[in-house]
């Protein structure tokens, strides 16, 4: 099992868990993980006014690094973000701006709070990078000590 480092505080319960996986299908989640899921690319997305190439293109980066657990791609994540509120949309999908927490949909602004406050310097990229290379080193310690056990002693 992924233990966090001790000096990291898990913005949400379960977040480190799940930036670790990989093929992460966001219709195959729960509604809170889900949630939580989307608020996590939303923290890391930049904030003001966006063209649809912009946040396209701020989403696929996403993708390939700190979401690169989800298994999407930019189009349908874009479609999330905005169907749960956590992305506005203008009439014309022209404009994409960042929900402020204040601004979010009730069962999202504790949520929100949190998450702006983890990262408030755009950090979910390196918060994955970190989870996912001690998780890297958990396997290869428990990979050697197995392999350890296995090898005959001289």
């Amino acid at each position: 099992m992924h233990t966090p480092h001790r000096d990291v505080v898990d913005p949400v319960p379960g977040m480190a868990a799940l930036v670790v996986k990989d093929g992460v299908a966001l219709g195959g989640l729960g509604d809170t993980t889900r949630l939580a899921a989307l608020g996590f690319v939303w923290a890391g997305l930049p904030r003001g006014v966006l063209t649809e190439r912009q946040v396209n293109a701020a989403l696929a980066a996403q993708l390939c690094g700190a979401a690169r657990f989800l298994a999407t791609d930019h189009v349908e994540l874009r479609r999330w973000l905005c169907d749960t509120g956590w992305l506005h949309r203008d009439g014309f999908g022209r404009e994409y701006r960042c929900v402020a927490p204040a601004a979010l949909p009730e069962r999202l602004q504790t949520l929100g709070v949190a998450l702006e406050a983890a990262f408030v310097d755009g950090t979910t990229a390196a918060y994955t990078d970190m989870h996912r290379t001690a998780r890297a080193a958990e396997r290869e310690a428990r990979r050697r000590a197995h392999d350890g056990a296995r090898s005959p002693t001289n």
